[in-house]
């Protein structure tokens, strides 16, 4: 069994004065336990990426109840002192009783500190670890839905070959240089994604010849799969970047695909606006706008149109042009400057999801997520169970064989739950496309990073 690490915090603990009072079978047990606390920190920042601007201000909440049921009654506290006196983690007092807990972060000095794999030592405490996962896999798979999504993800494996994401995230764009206020920020960042990246890649080559969702589960990176309020499920896959998933196979080597749906958030939000207008019987006076947003959502032409006809948005990069859509729905301020552009390409949307948005701005995002679920996660439960297919968020991956069915299977139920697509071709509306990087890509990327190292090697870059 394993855990992370941090390169150098064995030698701090010894260090410590709580350290050297302990017996030495308990002194391995509490290095163990310490390990423990990093490996929770290390999960919770590859999963989130709140901590890109400034990770030593990225606390997790963890229970008492979770802290001792790990670390144990008379140990938790204990681990807490000395990882706090060797400033290793800081801790947040605040909690409130049933809401939430006290809260920890990586201090600064600890941030500096490479992260390394090591082995659990102790016996009595890779049981414990061994007890504690298993009840909780077979907890877990009660639950039909967390079983499939289970089952399928000990269906993956990885390339053996890291220089596609390594590629992917070496260098700034065009636009992040030409944006840029604080390059060492920037770089700051690209250190943190990349070592995030290096986390996921490396454990899933791990698994590479693992089949028993079991082990999969035992994993020190995995994350038990959670299904929000909104219906939205989160899982290990569904947080891993795009780059780590291009890189990844189903069992056999076959090729990911994923059928998703355009503009997926706009759509859904856009598509409850015109239930709610036919509902009101006003459609006559909103007549001009009902048809155009029908039109973007039945072409999938909603991130085009908000492109080639609004001078905000007009320079922007896909990616990020996407972004502050969704952070115009979904943010707070009313009268940002992108919420305003969008106002003048669609007055009476907007008016209704600013209406949405009065008493309680995450109502909306909590809607566009609840409505998201309704197709997708509705869809994905009816999927045979000896199809391959894991659900993230607004796609669903699956064999290419198997594509067409799951798109159609997405379109009976968009056409269930929104009448007014019922007689309508849902064709644009989801698209089909490949995730996993193809070998002769691979081996592409492979040889231009190879002939760039040589090129340095040489002076000559």
């Amino acid at each position: 069994m394993k855990q992370y690490s941090l390169k150098g915090l064995q030698e701090l603990i010894k260090a410590s004065d709580e350290y050297s009072t302990l017996a030495s079978d308990k002194q391995i047990e509490i290095n163990d336990k310490c390990n423990w606390f990093v490996t929770r920190f290390i999960q919770g920042l590859a999963f989130n990426d709140k901590q890109k601007d400034k990770p030593e201000d990225y606390y997790i909440n963890i229970s008492s109840e979770e802290l001792k049921k790990y670390l144990g009654t008379r140990d938790y506290q204990v681990i807490i002192n000395l990882l706090t006196t060797i400033e290793v983690i800081k801790k947040n007092n605040k909690y409130s009783k049933g809401k939430f807990s006290k809260s920890f972060a990586m201090t600064n000095k600890s941030l500096k500190m490479d992260e390394v794999v090591v082995n659990v030592y102790s016996k009595a405490f890779a049981k414990r670890l061994t007890d504690i996962k298993e009840k909780a896999f077979y907890e877990a798979i009660k639950d039909p839905l967390i079983k499939k999504i289970l089952d399928n993800t000990a269906k993956l494996i990885i390339v053996e070959q890291d220089s596609y994401y390594k590629s992917e995230i070496s260098n700034l764009t065009d636009e992040e240089m030409d944006n840029e206020i604080d390059p060492d920020k920037k770089i700051k960042e690209k250190k943190q994604q990349y070592y995030r990246y290096k986390t996921f890649y490396d454990e899933f080559k791990s698994l590479n010849g693992i089949t028993s969702p079991l082990e999969v589960f035992k994993n020190k990176i995995y994350q038990t799969p959670t299904i929000a309020k909104s219906g939205r499920i989160y899982h290990t896959v569904s947080s891993i970047p795009r780059y780590i998933r291009k890189s990844m196979r189903a069992y056999g080597g076959h090729y990911l695909w994923e059928v998703d749906m355009r503009a997926a958030q706009p759509t859904l939000l856009m598509l409850e606006w015109l239930k709610t207008i036919l509902k009101d019987n006003s459609l006559n006076a909103l007549g001009s706008e009902f048809i155009l947003c029908k039109n973007l959502i039945l072409t999938g032409g909603i991130y085009d149109y908000i492109k080639n006809n609004s001078t905000y948005f007009s320079t922007k990069q896909y990616q990020n042009l996407k972004k502050e859509v969704l952070q115009a729905f979904y943010e707070p301020n009313l009268t940002s400057s992108r919420n305003e552009e969008l106002k003048t390409l669609f007055p009476n949307f907007m008016g209704w999801l600013n209406k949405v948005k009065t008493k309680n701005y995450k109502i909306a995002s909590h809607l566009g997520q609840s409505l998201e679920a309704n197709i997708f996660v509705e869809a994905y439960k009816n999927l045979p169970e000896d199809m391959f297919s894991l659900i993230i968020h607004d796609s669903i991956l699956c064999l290419e064989q198997d594509t067409n069915s799951i798109k159609q299977n997405l379109i009976d139920r968009t056409r269930e739950l929104f009448h007014i697509l019922k007689n309508e071709n849902l064709d644009n509306l989801f698209k089909i496309s490949i995730v996993s990087i193809k070998n002769e890509d691979l081996i592409q990327v492979k040889n231009e990073r190879l002939l760039n190292e040589y090129l340095k090697t040489q002076n000559y870059l």
